[in-house]
């Protein structure tokens, strides 16, 4: 199974908050909404059922990453600024600029998938892939420059019962009926020791049952959408 590694300082150890987690999470951001241009370019115009089908993936993904995002500027800036400001400093200008980017390229994505959500049409379903396009470009290096600069500084800084906050209202953004699909997404890329930590929180019966039935419903979820169960890995990683 591959997974990112992260070279230079350490995410997890003696005297640092476990952070990997938000790797995992991005690994998932960045293949579903990677693969999402070639998806919609893939339905053929005036196909409603095909749209309906990859608009909905389409607009779970965008939906996820603003909460993803919004978590992070309700629970983490702050906290940041408050206790290595001096370290925090260099990195404020460029990733509040790399989230207007970003959002501003969601607020557009989200348009353009109501108008190809309603006609249908090939045209609406390019101006759509166009504008996913340019938003994963900015996404994956605004992801990239957070695994290397900020995962590290949280690591150090933010306790662990803070971080268990974060990811807890990361994953409140999961609808309770995609709960199988949201772990089988994370278990298809992520990394195994990570997931196994997060996976020995849960009562044994749900440990049991969450990688086989997830897996399942990844599967199932990725034929429907991609055309295959298993899409490709790595989308969006920096070599």
């Amino acid at each position: 199974m591959e997974h990112q590694t992260t070279e230079g300082p350490r995410l997890h150890g003696p005297g640092l908050t476990d952070v990997r987690m938000m790797q995992v999470a991005h690994s998932s951001f960045r293949r579903e909404l990677g693969l999402s241009p070639a998806a919609v370019r893939a339905v053929a115009g005036g196909d409603h059922r095909r749209t309906s089908i990859v608009a909905a993936h389409a607009t779970l993904f965008l939906s996820l990453l603003h909460h993803h995002h919004s978590v992070e500027d309700d629970l983490l800036w702050d906290v940041l600024l408050a206790r290595v400001p001096g370290e925090l400093a260099p990195l404020v200008h460029v990733m509040q600029s790399q989230h207007e980017q970003v959002a501003a390229l969601l607020e557009q994505a989200h348009e353009a998938l109501g108008t190809w959500r309603r006609t249908a049409s090939a045209s609406d379903g390019e101006a759509l892939a166009g504008i996913l396009s340019s938003m994963c470009a900015a996404l994956f290096e605004h992801l990239h420059a957070e695994e290397t600069h900020l995962l590290p500084i949280m690591a150090r800084h933010i306790t662990a019962e803070e971080w268990e906050e974060f990811t807890a209202r990361g994953m409140s953004s999961i609808p309770k009926r995609l709960m199988f699909l949201g772990f089988g997404m994370m278990l298809y890329e992520g990394d195994p020791e990570v997931i196994g930590i997060e996976m020995g929180k849960l009562p044994a019966p749900l440990r049991r049952l969450l990688p086989l039935l997830g897996r399942r419903s990844f599967r199932r979820y990725a034929r429907r959408v991609h055309g295959t169960p298993t899409p490709p890995r790595g989308i969006g990683a920096v070599a």
